[in-house]
């Protein structure tokens, strides 16, 4: 069963997690939405309500937004987790927005290839 608040779409991006029992954690986000992301992390596992730091950065060629987001674990799969956005500032939420939505709230076909890295 679904519990998103929000699509999500599919994308390549990677990410560094700090989870400080770890330290930092490569991963690769396969897709996401306003409310959250899945990030492949491998055969890594974090405990479901774990606390943690994830870093990207969105825009290859025009305006760049370094990302630093606060996510708590979600959900565990055999290839990574499931992590619920706790707090997004405005930048992050214009970013993410302009990201899955594209320029008006639609789909833009120049500016989202853009972000997908």
């Amino acid at each position: 069963m679904e519990h998103r608040n929000s699509p999500r779409r599919p994308v390549t991006l990677y990410t560094m997690l700090n989870y400080p029992s770890l330290g930092l954690v490569r991963g690769c986000i396969r897709d996401i939405g306003m409310g959250g992301m899945f990030v492949d992390i491998g055969r890594i596992q974090l405990p479901v309500n774990a606390t943690l730091e994830a870093s990207l950065m969105l825009g290859t060629s025009g305006p760049q937004c370094h990302m630093q987001i606060e996510a708590i674990v979600v959900r565990c799969a055999e290839q990574g987790v499931g992590l619920m956005f706790d707090e997004l500032d405005g930048e992050c939420r214009h970013a993410l927005n302009r990201l899955i939505f594209g320029h008006a709230g639609g789909l833009d076909e120049g500016g989202l290839s853009d972000f997908l890295h």
